[in-house]
């Protein structure tokens, strides 16, 4: 669960268009779980092609590419109808893993605050860095052992 990369950026930049930022800067990554923002076509692709399974679900009016049936778009979309839900593709893939990193969002902003202090990008993007470094140190901590009593 440690932060491997972060990038700031303002609220008129859509989650899709800094994928391409994260992945290349992240090394040894055998899937990418993300919400359905992220989700392109051309994008899943590329990271299929690369040995990267692309965990993001695809919209709910997605149908197969009758021209690309073999692709990792129209394969995933055929799973989900065949199954009738895309609950059987958060199981296949590991969607679940993704309320981890929710969680992690979560305890970022109770216990550092939901915005960041500074003010310029470039402030911000060393703050982004400092927060991603605390909380992988929090982690190093390890998880604590819960014992029942009585």
């Amino acid at each position: 669960m440690n932060i491997h990369e972060s990038i700031i950026t303002n609220c008129n930049v859509a989650d899709i268009e800094i994928a391409d930022q994260l992945i290349p800067a992240i090394a040894n990554v055998n899937s990418f779980i993300a919400d359905e923002g992220y989700y392109d076509i051309q994008k899943v692709e590329r990271l299929y092609q690369a040995g990267i399974t692309p965990v993001i679900p695809p919209p709910n009016h997605a149908v197969v590419d009758p021209n690309n049936p073999e692709s990792w778009h129209s394969k995933i979309v055929q799973y989900i109808k065949d199954k009738g839900n895309v609950y059987a593709f958060y199981k296949k893939c590991g969607y679940g893993k993704r309320a981890l990193v929710e969680s992690q969002n979560s305890r970022i902003k109770r216990c550092i605050g939901n915005s960041l202090v500074t003010q310029r990008t470039s402030s911000q993007t060393i703050e982004g860095k400092v927060i991603a470094n605390i909380i992988n140190l929090w982690n190093s901590f390890g998880q604590c052992n819960s014992v029942k009593i009585g």
